[in-house]
């Protein structure tokens, strides 16, 4: 569930439609962390364009923001951010075992081959 909005600005279809593109496949490429809601915030200030994704997990809260002079760069580079802390996330949450044997049957195994 992706919800858009804006501040000091009125945010078009093609800016909702420019988000929904890059933000759902970042968000449907990792199903099993549980995404609850991703918050995307357009905001204009002065000249300069800011963009706010927050993405909800079960677990986890994740923020990017970014700013730039153009909108759908600030979009942009801000999904590139949130990419990455969840690629980081992913990696961090993988099981790194070799195998799913107890202690006792790997000290078993190695006193046979002995």
């Amino acid at each position: 569930m992706i919800i858009i909005s804006g501040r000091h600005l009125t945010v078009t279809d093609a800016m909702k439609q420019h988000v929904e593109d890059k933000l759902k496949p970042v968000v449907e490429s990792v199903p099993h962390l549980k995404i609850t809601s991703v918050r995307v915030v357009l905001e204009l200030e002065k000249n300069r364009f800011k963009a706010e994704i927050i993405v909800n997990m079960k677990n986890h809260d994740m923020e990017a923001v970014s700013e730039t002079y153009d909108m759908y760069q600030a979009i942009d580079m801000s999904v590139e951010k949130i990419d990455t802390q969840i690629r980081k996330l992913v990696d961090k949450v993988q099981d790194h075992h070799r195998c799913k044997c107890s202690k006792e049957d790997s000290v078993e195994a190695e006193a046979e081959t002995e």
